[in-house]
């Protein structure tokens, strides 16, 4: 069972160190949820309440944690109780607050660096010590050890597993809520084969965007939109104690008319471009400009037309370094985890997307989910089987519809 040891989370709080101090640092302030777990794999759910690490160029670093937290906390790595100091709740009583306890920690410091994602809150009680933004756990966070890529392999499978659900329940005339019904199926399969799962930081999502929904791709499915003609865009993100992984499919319930024919037949192509140029030392701007320019050849350009990006990383985030997009600085590197999922999109009509989570490798890539993606796997004209009529009826009687 794949599993992050005590022994790499001291080596990344080193790691850390030293770039603080290569940064002529006094101290460095992790407030990001994903950065704290990267650094002790202690998970927790700060909602209004927020969690820093103070961390020095050497010795142990200060955790500043709400009460309520403490104790949990201090079971993480790189977390000792003496190295831990509490608030009391958000909002405290005057002198109680983590305003007052993190000035204690950080106002006798020059060099102050912190993450970009402190919130604005936090920076006003410290813009009078005028600290430096630095990316500096990004940094470390883009390259993944051996035990990171098992993980991430490891939700990659139960990806390609749920899109395989979701797809086996499409049919012409079903609804979105039918594929996203399977979600509980999935979950449930990963509690029982996972023995130290962490509901914490392991989810499932999954859902269909049906056409011409799927023109909007961060838009909400509707549980009732119903999968008829146009390309349907299926997506599955899977999280599995801390790790992420993706896959998206283009998929069609009816026999595809010949724009959606043609805006398939170039994703697909895109894709295997960007394959092509995956490996250590490629530019991530270079490998979405080169797509960019052949969709446009094809037909297939305008914001409106192309919406975003080609791929970003993966990682305990989602959506992480590298960033595969034109204006990135990003150099792709051997153990880097990024997406490939060039995407065209016309209102009204629908949205083609297929993505899939890769493992840059030695001198290429490993693709690490497998759904199949050609047109032919993809289109479910026929009339439903028994089985899919029996679970839509289960599934629209269970909820009403």
């Amino acid at each position: 069972m794949p599993k992050i040891q005590p022994s790499e989370f001291a080596a990344r709080l080193g790691s850390l160190q030293r770039i603080i101090a290569r940064e002529g640092l006094d101290i460095f302030i992790v407030s990001c949820k994903d950065s704290i777990y990267y650094l002790t794999g202690a998970g927790y759910e700060p909602l209004e309440r927020p969690f820093f690490m103070i961390v020095k160029p050497n010795g142990a670093p200060v955790l500043i944690a709400p009460m309520l937290d403490k104790a949990h906390m201090e079971k993480g790595a790189n977390i000792t109780a003496e190295n831990t100091v509490s608030y009391w709740e958000y909002p405290a009583p005057a002198g109680r607050g983590w305003p007052e306890i993190l000035r204690q920690q950080v106002e006798r410091y020059t060099a102050i660096g912190v993450e970009p994602g402190l919130t604005m809150e936090v920076h006003e009680e410290i813009r009078i010590l005028k600290p430096k933004t630095a990316p500096l756990i990004e940094e470390l966070r883009l390259i993944k050890s051996s035990a990171e890529i098992a993980m991430i392999r490891r939700a990659s499978d139960y990806a390609d597993r749920a899109m395989s659900r979701m797809l086996n329940a499409a049919y012409y005339g079903s609804l979105a809520v039918e594929g996203f019904a399977e979600t509980s199926k999935v979950t449930r399969e990963m509690i029982r084969d996972v023995s130290d799962y962490d509901p914490v930081n392991s989810s499932v999502l999954m859902a269909p965007w049906a056409a011409p929904r799927s023109a909007q791709p961060h838009s909400i499915p509707a549980f009732s939109d119903p999968l008829k003609e146009g390309p349907h865009v299926a997506l599955v993100l899977t999280r599995v104690n801390g790790y992420s992984a993706e896959v998206e499919r283009t998929f069609f319930t009816a026999v595809p008319d010949s724009w959606s024919v043609a805006a398939f037949k170039a994703m697909q192509e895109a894709r295997r471009r960007m394959f092509a140029m995956i490996r250590p030392g490629q530019s991530c701007h270079d490998i979405d400009a080169s797509v960019n320019r052949f969709l446009a050849e094809e037909g297939f350009s305008g914001d409106e037309v192309r919406l975003h990006r080609t791929g970003h990383g993966f990682g305990l985030g989602a959506h992480e370094a590298p960033w595969i997009a034109e204006g990135s600085t990003h150099v792709l590197a051997k153990n880097m985890v990024i997406s490939n999922e060039p995407g065209i999109y016309r209102s009204g009509v629908g949205g083609v997307r297929h993505s899939d989570t890769v493992l840059v490798t030695d001198d290429g890539y490993e693709c690490l989910t497998r759904s199949p993606d050609s047109l032919d796997a993809l289109t479910f004209a026929s009339k439903p089987g028994f089985v899919q009529k029996f679970r839509s009826k289960l599934v629209r009687k269970a909820l009403n519809i």
